[in-house]
């Protein structure tokens, strides 16, 4: 999946993939970022520059998703800070 954060620091972008992993599971938040993406990236502190566009939500990927908070972002190796997401595959 290929995702255009262009214009975001990396902070920025591990925030917009909190918020990506939230509106997979709460349909709410997805419509109002559907409806007024600034106003919710503003509540997630991300603040674009003037006339840059709103990334788009990615889709809900068909397979089952995992959201954890680390507790020791020390610890983990990069590209993950202190926040990841991971989808897997889960036999029916």
């Amino acid at each position: 999946m290929t995702l255009d954060t262009n214009g975001l620091d990396t902070a920025q972008r591990r925030v917009f993939g909190e918020l990506t992993a939230r509106s997979w599971s709460d349909a709410g938040l997805r419509l109002r970022y559907e409806r007024e993406p600034v106003a919710v990236l503003a509540e997630y502190d991300i603040h674009l520059a003037e006339g840059m566009p709103a990334p788009a939500l990615p889709p809900r990927p068909a397979a089952e998703v995992v959201v954890e908070t680390l507790s020791d972002p020390v610890a983990v190796t990069p590209p993950c800070l202190d926040f990841c997401f991971c989808w897997m595959q889960v036999s029916k």
